[in-house]
């Protein structure tokens, strides 16, 4: 029943995924979370890479060549935080055209062919592989939602080739390896919380797209294989359709993922939220590939979507649903501080919702481990960063903490990249933004950095931060009437935040963020650490000694030292009686 190289294929599959468990058990203790996730990355690129070297077919090495090659596009992007690379994609697809199988013929439900000449053969083939990797990666703006749809949407094209009476070995090795990875690297691809990135969305998009080719080439029927995933995926690409078309010609576009959305402003919290879209695109997908397969293909591939639901709602219900392990994995806590453990992509969305549907003012505060251990003695402080609306982990000092006490944070979102985030969405969407704070002439020059490097950025107005306290009113009001969305002050911690708190309401903004020393960054007046320091998590080193000043705030390190001592020894006597306040 089963030949020799099938077996061969098993135990090569079994093999390298025991070796990728093991990688992940191994390193998982030693690094940091942004190091691990890229690890799994590498380490899962790796694993398909060894894969293809080992397949003994042709067609196979080159569909495993193509996804590893787009994967290596995708690192490009992700270090270069540029689109321009894109074109890459339609590269790869081009070669694997002209070397590898490609939709030579249409065979219709009824027997019925239709031959494609070989330019048009190339040109479709080209486009096919080109455009899905490009796709995913546009779904996975929202964190969380490209993986679950990946997972979902791999299964039901496996079902379809799996269970076809054509000898589709090719094919089936692919899905088979496909799932297995699935399977091992569950978590990376089933997390609401985190994006998959440029280079496992190109390289599950490349091998999607390269999947549904060899089906095709290999006998079953091109609707099958087109209908299945363009049904599946036919919510996403109608949503971005038309936010493309509103983006063109109305001056307030809709943007992508209009469902996901609707359903957070209705109150739907994030991962039930894509759970929803998924469970939308799966049923719109088996409806549209039923005119092909047939019933009883049909309710297989409706069991087998069922059986993946099931299965992620089981994991997550037994291991995120715990209360006292999701309380301490997604609000991690230092003292008086709770961080929201969230991707910049999922803060980006919240602030989106806060601005074009709450209306409501809210404080984002970025700590450091100075403010951690100032939230131990300043009940003020504390309070401010409880009743926020999000709480940043900025800081290398608190985020090692954190890890160091077992509540690792997931990413590092940095005051002035969040700032310049927030500042390209605010420049797509038509958002509002004043600039507070610093010394003269430095506002002006960060709105002016900003302005240049985001076109389309509104800067509603600018106000150095050593106006008089009497001045306060005044300053309020011209923030008011500038109809402002975002105020960035950058007063220095806590006054930024003590402000915030106290005038953010009177001056009419949804959100205020303190900035800190981030806009003399943005302004050009002081230089950001180099990569390697940040790597590094020297970043605070490098401002000190652009701003010698700072050494005595330095001073204070050791004794958060001896208290983190204190709380990971389980012996520390501080107790935060204040009243939680849910965000």
């Amino acid at each position: 029943m089963f030949s020799s190289s099938y077996m061969t294929t098993a135990v090569m599959i079994a093999m390298v995924a025991a070796i990728c468990v093991l990688i992940q058990k191994f390193f998982k203790k030693y690094l940091e979370s942004d190091q691990y996730y890229y690890l799994k990355d590498i380490t899962l690129i790796g694993a398909w890479a060894l894969c293809g070297i080992w397949m003994p077919d042709g067609p196979l090495r080159i569909t495993v060549a193509a996804g590893v090659a787009a994967a290596c596009i995708g690192f490009c992007q992700k270090a270069t935080k540029g689109r321009y690379l894109r074109f890459s994609y339609f590269l790869v697809g081009l070669v694997f055209s002209l070397f590898g199988p490609r939709i030579a013929f249409i065979e219709f439900s009824g027997g019925e062919y239709y031959y494609l000449s070989y330019f048009a053969s190339v040109v479709i083939s080209t486009l096919w592989v080109g455009l899905f990797p490009i796709f995913f990666q546009e779904i996975d703006e929202i964190p969380g939602l490209c993986g679950l749809l990946l997972t979902v949407s791999w299964t039901m094209i496996s079902v379809v080739i799996l269970s076809s009476s054509q000898s589709l070995r090719d094919a089936s090795q692919i899905c088979i390896i496909g799932l297995v990875f699935l399977l091992v690297f569950w978590s990376r691809h089933i997390y609401a919380y985190r994006r998959l990135t440029e280079p496992l969305t190109a390289l599950w998009g490349t091998l999607f797209a390269g999947l549904s080719i060899l089906g095709v080439s290999k006998g079953i029927t091109f609707y099958t294989l087109a209908l299945l995933p363009l049904g599946f995926f036919a919510l996403p690409l109608t949503e971005t359709s038309m936010g493309i078309i509103s983006a063109a010609l109305s001056p307030k576009p809709t943007g992508n993922l209009i469902l996901y959305r609707k359903l957070i402003t209705r109150g739907f919290t994030h991962p039930i939220a894509i759970y929803l879209v998924v469970t939308v695109c799966a049923i719109t997908g088996c409806l549209v590939s039923a005119i092909q397969i047939g019933m009883p293909d049909f309710l297989y591939l409706i069991a087998a979507v069922a059986g993946v639901f099931a299965l992620i709602w089981t994991i997550y219900t037994f291991k995120y649903k715990r209360p006292k392990m999701n309380e301490a994995c997604r609000n991690p806590r230092l003292w008086g501080v709770t961080v929201d453990n969230i991707s910049l992509n999922y803060a980006l969305i919240k602030v989106q919702h806060w601005i074009e549907n709450e209306r409501l003012p809210h404080i984002i505060v970025t700590p450091d481990a100075l403010a951690a251990l100032r939230s131990r003695t300043d009940g003020d402080y504390s309070r401010i960063v409880k009743n926020a609306g999000l709480v940043l982990p900025d800081g290398a000092g608190l985020i090692g903490a954190l890890k160091l006490i077992g509540t690792p944070i997931q990413e590092r979102i940095p005051g002035v990249e969040f700032t310049e985030h927030l500042c390209k969405r605010a420049a797509c969407e038509g958002w509002r933004v004043w600039m507070l704070g610093g010394a003269p002439g430095v506002a002006e020059a960060a709105a002016a950095k900003l302005a240049e490097k985001f076109p389309g950025l509104v800067i509603a107005g600018v106000c150095d931060g050593y106006f008089k306290e009497e001045e306060t009113e005044n300053v309020c009001s011209a923030i008011r009437a500038a109809k402002t969305d975002i105020l960035f002050a950058g007063l220095g911690v806590p006054k930024q935040e003590y402000w915030l708190d106290k005038h953010l309401e009177s001056c009419g903004a949804v959100v205020g963020m303190g900035i800190g020393g981030s806009m003399d960054v943005i302004s050009g007046r002081l230089t950001r650490a180099p990569k390697g320091w940040q790597r590094c998590g020297m970043e605070w080193l490098y401002r000190v000694i652009q701003e010698p000043w700072r050494w005595k705030r330095l001073k204070k390190l050791p004794l958060f030292v001896w208290y983190l001592l204190l709380t990971y020894l389980h012996i520390d006597s501080y107790k935060n009686d204040d009243i939680s306040v849910e965000k």
